[in-house]
């Protein structure tokens, strides 16, 4: 009886080592090389590993390796005439099970022994002749029952039919013992079978050799299924080949999580390698779009320079800007030509297009084609394929449209339009940015008026709680706290206990009292609105509650070119009863020169512009003082010696700028 199957890898004569495991009832199978030797693990069942150190494609040492990496329990003996103390020290590192160096008449039978030591005593140390032997009766039951498809095949017989299946391959194929017997396998065969697996089948059995592949077989009623098939050849005593048996498994899940698997890799790689390229063709321009943004100082000069910019890229031919021209009616588009083409007539048709669209979706829209676009901006009139509209908004604010027409079909896809989505934000907080200083330096002025009667309107709670009148005289912001100068008349009720009962006040300070007016500077809990107002360029002008109406008259002036409908809509979203009553263009009021203003602020620091403003607003420079330095450096929460530097740097700064000469 065979009781050890041994693996031998040597590319010499190896007669008389085979005959010492063939006399110790071995079966040795020899190959010559490491990739051989793996072949062979993988497609058989094998007790022992003997190599040689020397090998025609690498060492037996490197073998060991691979071998440990899938057979971690498999005896493996180096049994070589090329070592030495380092080749056996290395080895005995590397875990290999014995060491034996071919030095002797009575080295093949060492190795034998040691062979038989290392595969017949299991882990109890029970020896195999001890064991006892299980009945024919018990084998024959365990194949039955085994849970994975088991089949025996007679080589004898014409197209080696299957002799045998157990109840596990019945439900596996669908297919009863009546069905499948005294037939050959490849009935399991179908449209997507791999011919290559079933070359290396049929080549595997006619070589008599044991294979091992996965391949898509059918059910009895025809559905599909991965099928691991192991097909391993039985011999006799006299190695005379009998049947096959072949062990056949339902992989279905694994196989199609591994399509899964890769199906995500590739999209991940497809998506990788698409976003590279978009990155590559479009980095330049976002960062020359950013450098006209930090450099233009109109509003006309960013729109010329970025649709010129865009037209100039790869990829694109024409690009314009589009801006609405009837604040609150949207109606009315009024567009620029950029990139060497002719200008845009104007376009009237605005509603349900895609124009329309972006803007009330803040979403980039693609137009593949004319159908639905005016004439003049169609992509056809302008040698192109398709057309990307952005929206241009900055918070609440809307600027227009941004329009892009691509060369060619594969530009504007979902990457590039979320690029663009970006950049139409950074072009809205460009064009923000200088109408917000524009508004400081025009010389005409768009003048808002607006009633609201919500009562949780900061002045008008005020006024209710001191029944009185309130009036606004100006307002400092630091460290985002907004701090508010008022004049307050017709209130007999004390200032501190007025505060205490304002939800929408923090805090306040009285600056001047006489003959039942006051002169105060309060803190707003929530300041929201009036910084979002700033972003749209508004500037407060004035603010009053009669403490007979409840209604506060709030005027704002604006850029001429200002959104007047995103600052409605930003007053409307945080109040309500909110009513625009006045809408004219105005001489703005006289005041120093854009020059000179823009000169100082940008000299003076944060700190130092809120000192003076508010030693300005609180008649601190008036005789005598209706405040001290220390009311002013305690609403700014600093000391009275930090309060007075700064104060002093930006009285000296100014007076520099006004003095200095070139």
């Amino acid at each position: 009886m065979v009781r050890t199957r041994v693996l031998l890898v040597d590319d010499g004569p190896v007669g008389e080592t085979i005959s010492a495991l063939e006399d110790r009832e071995c079966r040795v199978t020899v190959v010559s090389s490491i990739a051989d030797a793996i072949r062979k693990l993988r497609n058989g069942r094998l007790d022992t590993l003997v190599t040689e150190y020397q090998l025609p494609d690498g060492t037996g040492l490197e073998l060991l390796e691979e071998v440990r990496q899938n057979y971690e329990t498999l005896p493996v003996i180096l049994y070589t005439a090329h070592g030495d103390e380092h080749v056996a020290s290395r080895a005995i590192d590397a875990g290999v099970s014995s060491y034996i160096p071919k030095d002797g008449p009575t080295t093949a039978e060492r190795l034998a022994e040691t062979v038989v030591e290392l595969t017949i005593a299991d882990v109890t140390g029970v020896e195999s002749d001890d064991l006892p032997t299980p009945t024919a009766e018990t084998i024959i039951r365990a194949v039955d029952e085994a849970p994975i498809g088991i089949t025996i095949s007679d080589p004898s017989l014409p197209d080696n039919p299957m002799v045998y299946i157990n109840e596990a391959y019945e439900e596996l194929t669908g297919y009863s013992a009546d069905l499948a017997l005294g037939r050959n396998c490849r009935f399991l065969q179908g449209p997507d079978t791999d011919e290559a697996a079933v070359t290396e089948m049929r080549e595997a059995i006619e070589n008599r050799e044991p294979v091992d592949v996965e391949v898509v077989n059918y059910r009895e009623d025809g559905t599909p299924y991965w099928n691991h098939v192991t097909i391993a050849p039985l011999f006799d005593e006299d190695d005379n080949l009998t049947h096959f048996v072949g062990f056949q498994n339902d992989v279905t899940d694994r196989k199609e999580a591994e399509a899964v698997a890769k199906q995500r890799a590739d999209s991940l790689r497809e998506e990788r390698q698409a976003l590279e390229r978009v990155l590559g063709r479009m980095s330049g321009l976002v960062n020359d779009i950013s450098h006209i943004l930090v450099n233009s100082e109109t509003r006309a000069e960013i729109e010329q320079e970025v649709c010129a910019e865009i037209a100039q890229a790869d990829g694109y031919s024409h690009a314009w800007i589009g801006e609405s021209q009837t604040p609150g009616g949207g109606m009315t588009v009024s567009v620029g030509g950029a990139g060497g083409a002719a200008e845009l007539e104007t376009i009237t048709e605005w509603e349900g297009t895609i124009f329309e669209q972006a803007i009330e979706q803040g979403t980039v829209q693609v137009a593949t084609g004319d159908g639905g676009l005016p004439a003049a901006a169609a992509p056809s009139t302008h040698g192109a394929s398709s057309m990307a509209v952005v929206p241009l908004t900055y918070r609440r604010a809307t600027y227009g449209v941004l329009a892009v027409y691509a060369e060619r079909s594969d530009v504007l896809d979902r990457r590039e339009c979320k690029i663009f989505e970006a950049l139409g934000q950074m072009i809205a907080s460009g064009i923000n940015a200088v109408e917000t200083k524009q508004v400081l330096t025009a010389d005409r002025v768009m003048e808002l008026g607006f009633e609201i009667t919500d009562e949780s309107f900061p002045l008008i709670e005020l006024a209710q709680v001191s029944e009185g009148s309130v009036s606004y005289n100006g307002s400092t912001i630091e460290d985002d706290v907004l701090r508010v100068f008022v004049t307050m008349s017709g209130s007999e009720a004390d200032f501190d206990e007025i505060i205490g009962q304002c939800e929408t006040i923090t805090d306040g300070f009285v600056i001047a009292q006489q003959d039942g007016t006051i002169a105060a500077s309060v803190e707003l809990q929530e300041a929201d609105v009036f910084r979002e107002l700033a972003e749209y360029g508004a500037t407060l002008r004035d603010l009053s509650v009669s403490g007979d109406s409840n209604t506060a008259q709030l005027h704002v002036d604006l850029p001429v070119e200002g959104d007047v409908r995103s600052v409605l809509s930003e007053l409307e979203s945080a109040y309500t009863g909110v009513n625009l009553v006045r809408q004219r263009e105005r001489e703005r009021d006289p005041r120093p020169t854009a020059e000179f203003v823009a000169a100082v602020a940008d000299r003076l620091t944060d700190r130092q512009y809120t000192a003076l403003e508010t030693a300005y607003l609180s008649d601190y420079f008036e005789f005598p003082r209706p405040v001290s330095g220390e009311e002013l450096a305690a609403s700014m929460d600093i000391s009275r010696q930090t309060y007075h530097q700064h104060l002093r740097a930006a009285q000296r700064k100014l007076l520099e700028e006004f003095f200095e000469t070139d």
